[in-house]
Formats: C-alpha cells, structure tokens, sequence
C-alpha cells in the first residue's frame, strides 16, 4: 500500500531564560550608572551651591561697603553754597545740635573700637580684643528738599529724622535736619531652604544700623548685610597745616587721643576712612583640608588665621579707602 502523506512532528528551538550571571552583571552595570549619575547629580549640586555662595560673599562684601562708604562720604556735611569765615561749619567746626552733653555728637565721625556704640549713653564700650569696630556718621539734610527724590532727612533705616526731637528745634528755625547713623556688626539666625525640603538655621553676624529717625534713642541695631564677620576702621588724619591729604591712619581709641591742632581735634582732622569687611558664607563649601595641612586666609587685620579643621566655611575680604567730606574747609 502507498502512504499519501505522512505527519513530521516540527522542530522547536530551545528556549533559555537568563541565567544567574548575566543577571548579576545587568544589576552591576544599572548599578555603576545609577552611582555615577548620583555622583555627577551631586557635583553638580555642590558646584552650583559653591558659586552661589561666591556670589553672594561678593555682593555683600561690595554693599556692605557701598553703604557704610556712602554715609562715610557724607560726614560732616553741610548743606551750605558759601560758607563764612565765622561759620561754626567752617575751618574744622561741627554744631552739635542734637546733645551736646555726648561728644560723639560734636563732630561729622565718631568711632569705637572693639565694640559697638551705644547711642542711648553716646559712649563706646570698653574694647575687647578682636571684635568688629562700629563707627557714628553725623551730616545735616536739607529739610526743604523733597526726601523721596534727594534721601535727604532720612536716616540709614529709611525713618524720616524729623521725628528726632533735636530736629523739632532745627524745623522750626528754618535749620537743616541733623542726620546720625551708627553701623555695626550684630549676631543673627535665620533659617534658609536646605536639601530634600528641609530648613537649615544660619548663625552668623550681620552688618546693622542704628538711626535717629524716631522719638527717642534705643540700642537696637536693625540687620542689613547677613554674613559679614568682621568690619574694622582706620581713620587718616591731616596734620592741622597746609594740606587736607591724611598722614598717617589711626584706630578710633588713637583718634580720640591725638591733641588739637589748629582749633581741630583728631576727629575734626580725619579726612579718609580705611574700612574693611569680612564675609563668610552660609554653607560649607571648601572640600575638606588634608590632616596637618589646614588652609589659611586673611583676616581684616592683616593676620593670616588657620582655618579649624571642622570649618568648611569660605572667608573673603573686602577693604576699600574713601575720602569724605568731615568739615570741608573750602568757600564755594
């Protein structure tokens, strides 16, 4: 008999999983990218962080001295086209009209060293080795002129200084507004947006200010500047004759110090203010110094400081010179 058709049972190809290895070299590798992503993720994360702070150091470091070095400028001012011979503004002369019983009141700048001025007593504090100097700014405003436009009859809080009492007596006469900023450093927390949605508390030292726009003198030095570590001031004083160019720079206590000279005191003779502040930033973002290797920076005393080794903080100085206007002996 002949068969017709016969039936063939059909080849499969044999079908594998994955074995163990090549499994466990998948996870290695997912692994090795998931870690270098991370690591790279981090970096980047640390180096924005790092500039950040750069940048911020850097923009306080310049306000802080924009703004002290603007009021700076201004002390002793007067606003007088001509000034006479005979005028208690001329030739190193400054009228205290707002307590004449305070010293610090009787001429366009007042310093202390090591502490930070009390304006209720208008006295320094004893100085203690080290700390920042703060430094009183005396001008008169204009009263006339508008205080939107010109920021003439306020104070460095923005408070109109008509509110002083002093300055009842000097409107009523007609009499420009006396004007007295005081700046120092003061101690500060805040809280700032930290990784993962967390908060992290910054304790550090701010640059502050105390005006006399308001009723009656308190203590209370508002922050403006958060980071700033330390300030220090050094006064150039003229010698009394001839010319007006400072000879020498002297601490405040020195100032105070020096004799009169031709009908001027130290104070009445500084004509350039050496000012320098210190920055820190917020977060620690120096990589960690080698055991026995710690870095170094310089403080604004010219003294080179080791950094401790748990201090992951960068430290910047800013130091800058201005001339001002304190008792301009000059007819215009």
């Amino acid at each position: 008999m002949i068969k017709t058709g016969y039936h063939r049972k059909a080849s499969l190809a044999p079908q594998n999983g994955v074995s163990l290895i090549e499994l466990l070299v998948s996870l290695v590798i997912s692994l090795v990218i998931a870690l270098a992503a991370a690591a790279a993720y981090l970096g980047t994360r640390a180096t924005a962080t790092a500039m950040s702070n750069v940048a911020g150091m850097n923009e306080t470091g310049k306000l802080a001295l924009d703004m002290v070095g603007r009021d700076l400028q201004m002390a002793g001012f007067f606003p007088a086209i001509v000034q006479s011979p005979t005028s208690d503004q001329y030739a190193g002369g400054f009228s205290n009209t707002k307590n004449i019983a305070m010293a610090a009141y009787s001429q366009g700048l007042f310093g202390c060293d090591g502490g930070l001025f009390n304006p209720t007593t208008g006295a320094c504090p004893s100085p203690t080795a080290g700390a920042p100097d703060s430094v009183v700014v005396n001008y008169f405003a204009k009263a006339e002129l508008d205080a939107t436009t010109f920021v003439s009859g306020f104070d460095c809080l923005r408070a109109n200084v008509s509110a002083d009492p002093s300055n009842v007596i000097q409107a009523a006469a007609g009499r420009p507004l006396y004007v007295s900023n005081r700046f120092g450093l003061t101690n500060t927390t805040y809280t700032k947006p930290g990784p993962g949605g967390t908060t992290q508390t910054i304790t550090t030292k701010s640059l502050a200010c105390n005006g006399n726009g308001k009723a009656a003198e308190d203590t209370v030095y508002q922050p403006i500047f958060e980071g700033v570590e330390d300030m220090t001031l050094a006064y150039g004083v003229h010698g009394g004759t001839g010319g007006l160019s400072p000879q020498t720079y002297y601490t405040a206590t020195e100032v105070a110090a020096l004799p009169t000279i031709g009908g001027m005191t130290g104070w009445q003779r500084v004509t350039a203010v050496r000012i320098c502040v210190l920055t820190r930033s917020p977060d620690s973002i120096r990589t960690q110094d080698k055991a026995g290797s710690l870095r170094t920076y310089t403080n604004c005393r010219g003294a080179s400081v080791t950094y401790a080794a748990t201090d992951r903080s960068l430290y910047k100085r800013f130091e800058r010179v201005f001339a001002i206007r304190n008792n301009l002996t000059g007819t215009y």
